[in-house]
């Protein structure tokens, strides 16, 4: 349980406003504590997170403070969209430059978009759709295998560049690691997970796609992560990687270690995970990872 001090720091949001939502919109209702102090619960934070994003994006507090946190997120995921839709000179460049087998261009696209934007808008609003858009055109067989391995090369680097240049692996901040299960050989999201990590100054050790479980477990035994990212893309995810998949959350060396899974394979495998495995919680998309890296690097602080 959270209190007001510790939610008020973890959103943004004041007490003053904390404590009006409550009282005209009934969007959240905490308990109390014995002595009559507020506490919120995990879910509360989650609500209120969304709530003050949302509002802060334009939103009226009065039409969305009954929606449940999955409804958020859909609000959330549904603006997101239309940005993305938009129209981007900035993308027609990149994927100009990578049809003309110009990756020093698509490089210098890639770095000054970088410079100018904030990691998260950088992430979701740059390259999610540029890779997305290349993948797309290679589906369509309108660009070789060999252009889009060269720009996921050059998106790589610079990322692993720039994640690097942000974090101190000698810190005593808490720490993520990111890797994906053996089949699961797309890492674009654990990539850019690892550096939105960074930008909030978290220890990251990136392992990268396709590991047997036991080498992941063998590397949190020996780095002991706070958080261990797991990338999960194919639909449905192969057997082998839900086996996998198996050994790293059941293993003991991860049982003081929180497991985060996103990506679509992931969703489908939360869906259908019969027990549902314990230990695990499911990231719906890269905002949701940034939201929760920031609660969870601030309660360090707190």
């Amino acid at each position: 349980m959270y209190s007001i001090k510790a939610v008020t720091t973890l959103t943004g949001l004041s007490a003053e406003t904390l404590r009006a939502w409550e009282r005209r919109y009934a969007g959240i209702t905490p308990t109390r504590s014995d002595n009559g102090r507020r506490l919120y619960s995990q879910q509360d934070l989650e609500k209120l997170t969304l709530l003050a994003q949302l509002t802060r994006n334009g939103h009226t507090i009065s039409k969305i403070a009954g929606l449940n946190c999955e409804a958020l997120r859909d609000l959330q995921q549904r603006a997101q969209g239309v940005q993305k839709d938009s129209p981007s000179p900035l993308l027609d460049q990149i994927v100009e430059a990578v049809l003309d087998y110009r990756i020093d261009r698509c490089e210098l696209l890639l770095k000054r978009a970088l410079l100018a934007s904030e990691p998260l808008d950088y992430a979701r609003n740059i390259l999610l759709p540029a890779l997305e858009k290349v993948g797309d055109l290679w589906h369509q067989e309108k660009l070789s295998i060999a252009q889009e391995h060269m720009f996921s090369s050059c998106v790589k680097r610079i990322v692993l560049s720039m994640a690097h240049s942000l974090y101190n692996t000698s810190s005593s901040g808490p720490a993520m690691l990111f890797a994906t299960p053996s089949d699961e050989p797309h890492e674009f999201g654990i990539l850019l997970s690892c550096l939105l990590a960074a930008a909030q100054q978290y220890r990251c050790y990136y392992l990268g796609a396709n590991l047997p479980g036991k080498d992941i477990v063998e590397a949190v035994r020996h780095l002991k992560p706070d958080i261990v990212v797991i990338g999960m893309t194919k639909t449905p995810p192969e057997p082998a990687t839900i086996e996998q998949l198996q050994i790293v959350v059941e293993a003991k060396e991860t049982a003081d270690s929180a497991v985060w899974i996103g990506g679509n394979g992931a969703e489908h495998w939360s869906r259908h995970s019969v027990p549902p495995s314990q230990g695990c919680e499911l990231i719906t998309d890269i905002s949701h990872f940034y939201s929760k890296a920031q609660q969870w690097r601030m309660l360090d602080k707190v």
